[in-house]
């Protein structure tokens, strides 16, 4: 019994070690969040996206580390290490409206549902027949670095890759996930008549770093070079909105 207790003690006193060594570290992992739910999102507010400790960075090594002390942490185990993907929302996909879901209060989301301005953006449109949009839609979609976004040498956006979940017509639900602990982000597109609902959000957290809004730049940018209008873009990447 004593041989376990310590053994777990151990284990857990390095997985905080881990934890905030990464914390400290100055590269901007894609969507870090508090990798248990639950935790108070008042542990930690964003300031600005390279605040050291802020949003979902902070949240994760006090609330999670403080966890892990007492046993509780139990991620999912890879060949890349530790990973903490959440848990995926039951209510996503198209409402009986034309909707996506909307956003939480956290600043880790957009959506063209959503009812605010912090969190609301434009839909994508275009002038075209459906059928061509969603094609042009999945051929900028599959066009996204497998190995995530490196805007400079310190922030590398989704670095985890990303996979598709649904293709169905023109409904395109995927996963793109962050480098280290494999944080998970949830990301929809419906095409419609002249125009695309989109809703981009992080599953855990605070906030992002910006990641949603420099994904959601990447896929627009993309739409607009084929001749549609992209209102509202680019997105501000601020920490906090």
């Amino acid at each position: 019994t004593n041989r376990w207790i310590v053994a777990s003690l151990a284990a857990n006193v390095a997985l905080v070690g881990a934890l905030l060594f990464v914390g400290s570290s100055r590269e901007q992992p894609a969507s870090l969040g508090a990798a248990v739910r639950g935790i108070p999102s008042q542990c930690s507010r964003p300031v600005n996206v390279h605040a050291a400790g802020a949003g979902r960075r902070g949240f994760v090594t006090k609330g999670l580390g403080a966890i892990a002390l007492m046993g509780m942490v139990q991620p999912q185990e890879s060949k890349a290490g530790l990973k903490f993907p959440g848990t995926m929302p039951s209510d996503l996909g198209v409402r009986g409206d034309g909707s996506l879901k909307t956003c939480p209060s956290t600043s880790n989301c957009w959506s063209t549902s959503a009812g605010d301005a912090s969190h609301q953006s434009q839909p994508f449109s275009f002038s075209k027949p459906t059928s061509e949009a969603a094609d042009d839609l999945l051929e900028v979609l599959n066009s996204y670095p497998k190995d995530g976004q490196q805007i400079d040498e310190k922030t590398l956006v989704d670095g985890g890759g990303w996979r598709m979940i649904k293709n169905d017509g023109g409904y395109f639900q995927l996963e793109f996930e962050s480098k280290k602990f494999g944080f998970v982000d949830d990301v929809e597109f419906s095409v419609q008549d002249g125009t695309v609902q989109y809703r981009s959000a992080s599953r855990q957290g605070d906030s992002d770093f910006g990641v949603n809004a420099y994904r959601l730049n990447y896929i627009a940018e993309g739409l607009k070079k084929k001749g549609w209008s992209t209102p509202g873009f680019p997105l501000t990447t601020a920490a906090q909105r």
